[in-house]
């Protein structure tokens, strides 16, 4: 009895000492392949382009203007439409971890397995954001940066914020293929009332091959 006692206590336990401890922080794992070209390190002209799925269902990109400012930090500018040199393809999902989803070989590296799932913590959620670089005239993908988030919050809203700032904290990521970015969430990321912040970038390390 006395066990059971210790496990219930520690479970109840486990929020708070989180929070005292700053598990408050968000990581997302990020994978990148492709190059911008050198023309990117200087201010150029992009604009966004919906996938066909997008397009039929009438969807509109969430967060956009934080997508919108986050480019224009590292110099992409949402200018004319006739001016753009890259068309920017925006993708994101929302699946439960324990639905698998089959990415080739991972030649360019896979996401860490999700650990041990506890039923009284809820289900356990993957929330993905995928920005594809097209170049103009042609229309070839020049670069492709993914971001990903592991939480237990079906509402893929509230993982976005971190996933646009996990996917641009260090563009184009050259160097390495797959990277860790470590995230604080922004003070307003709870006020229903006003429009989300990107969250504070904490750290940004390349994620060593095994």
């Amino acid at each position: 009895m006395e066990y059971y006692v210790k496990i219930l206590l520690s479970i109840c336990l486990l929020p708070m000492l989180c929070a005292l401890a700053g598990c408050a922080g968000v990581t997302t794992e990020v994978e990148a392949t492709g190059a911008l070209p050198a023309e990117a390190a200087a201010a150029v002209n992009y604009r966004f382009a919906p996938t066909p799925a997008q397009a039929d269902a009438g969807e509109i990109l969430p967060y956009q203007a934080l997508l919108t400012e986050g480019l224009a930090q590292r110099g992409f500018n949402a200018g004319a439409p006739e001016a753009a040199r890259y068309l920017v393809s925006v993708a994101w999902a929302t699946r439960p971890a324990d639905v698998k989803v089959k990415a080739g070989d991972c030649s360019g590296g896979c996401p860490p397995a999700e650990g041990p799932s506890f039923p009284w913590f809820g289900r356990p959620y993957v929330h993905t954001l995928t920005l594809r670089f097209f170049a103009l005239p042609d229309g070839g993908e020049v670069y492709k940066v993914s971001a990903v988030k592991h939480d237990r919050n079906a509402d893929a809203r509230e993982a976005l914020p971190y996933l646009v700032a996990g996917a641009l904290a260090r563009l184009p990521y050259a160097g390495a293929p797959q990277w860790r970015v470590k995230l604080k969430g922004a003070a307003n990321a709870n006020a229903a009332s006003e429009p989300p912040a990107m969250p504070q970038v904490l750290s940004v390390s390349p994620v060593a091959r095994p």
